[in-house]
Formats: structure tokens, sequence, C-alpha cells
């Protein structure tokens, strides 16, 4: 199968970079569950296409990123009669921002929000569209430190949160989930033995 890609990219500044990709792509199927009339088959392979256009900026030690996409892929789930299809289209339409870099001396910084509007298009169950995607948050936000420890070569410091927003937790949207926000501390220690590059990690969330 043709699976076409196409970006270009625009600088009109020289930290500057603006873009525009599509993007024709395919996945394997997903396997039915085990409840389902045709439990544990696996499905035709999934096709999805994308479009997408996003800034680029570099600011002084930073790098802020900004993106809209459109992504459509071929849905598969279990319908009313318990049978696992390929059924419609999921939808997703969104905004991803995200800004990293060195904030101070010996500190990084990464953070990422996502904004995602997710449907089901043209499936036959009209009560599985109309609202948000089962288990797809509408809101992401995610960010963490590194501080490189002066006094010890290759340790550095790591803390960080996640969040996500309440999503739903059945196809009929009538039942979610609460929002959530882990928080994470940790370490990292770099060091080279017997001719190879190593590092030791800890994290605690």
């Amino acid at each position: 199968r043709f699976l076409p890609q196409l970006a270009l990219m625009y600088q009109p500044w020289e930290r500057t970079h603006l873009y525009a990709s599509y993007a024709k792509g395919i996945s394997d199927g997903s396997q039915a569950p085990w409840y389902a009339n045709n439990a544990f088959a696996t499905l035709a392979p999934r096709h999805s296409t994308q479009y997408e256009l996003g800034l680029k900026q570099q600011l002084q030690a930073m790098l802020f990123t900004a993106a809209l996409f459109d992504l459509r892929q071929d849905n598969q789930y279990t319908n009313t009669a318990s049978d696992y299809v390929t059924d419609g289209e999921q939808h997703n339409l969104g905004l991803e921002l995200g800004l990293q870099g060195r904030v101070a001396q010996n500190i990084d910084m990464t953070s990422t929000l996502a904004l995602t509007r997710s449907r089901l298009d043209d499936v036959q169950a009209d009560e599985y569209a109309g609202h948000q995607t089962q288990n797809v948050p509408t809101v992401r936000f995610a960010s963490h430190l590194s501080y490189q420890m002066p006094q010890v070569e290759g340790l550095r410091l790591l803390a960080g949160m996640q969040y996500s927003s309440s999503k739903y937790a059945n196809k009929t949207g009538t039942v979610k989930v609460s929002g959530y926000t882990v928080f994470d501390a940790g370490a990292a220690y770099n060091f080279r033995a017997y001719g190879y590059d190593n590092m030791l990690r800890l994290n605690v969330d």
C-alpha cells in the first residue's frame, strides 16, 4: 500500500522555523478481548491520516515548540452486539506546546502541554459518538527539572510532575474517571566503566 509523507519547512528568521506535514500511516490491527464473540481475533491493519502545522522558536537557551494536528485513524472496538469490529474513525484534533532548555546554571527543564478533542465519527452505535473518546483526556501536562550537581561529575537530581484531566471510562461517556497528578523525584548518575557508558537511575513517584 502506498503511504505518502510530505513535509515543508520555512525559516522566516534565524531562530524561527515553521513547518507543515502530511502523512499516511498503517499500524497492526488490535486483538479482540476475551469477552467478545470473536475473542482473540486480530483485525486488519489500521490506517491513519495526519496533518500538522508547527512552529519551533529558539529563545536564548530555551526551545519553544507548538503544533496543531488533525489525526484520523480507523476505529476498532467491541460493538453493542459484542463483536470486535473495525467501524468508523477516531478523529483527534489537538494542540501541543513544548518548552525545553536551560533555565539557570546547571538546571534544565522540559515541559509539555497537550490539548486534545477526540471523537468517534461514522460509527454504527450513536451512543458512542458526540463526546470525548474513551480513555482520551482533554488536557495533559508534564514538567521535569534536572539539576547537574557541580560537586559530583555525572550526578543529576531529578524532579517532575504529570497531570491528566478527567476522562471517560466507557464508550458511551456515562462513567468518568477523575483527573490526577503524579509527582516524582530521583537521581541519575552517568559513568564510564570497562569502555562503556553507563547510567544508574533511581526514581520515586
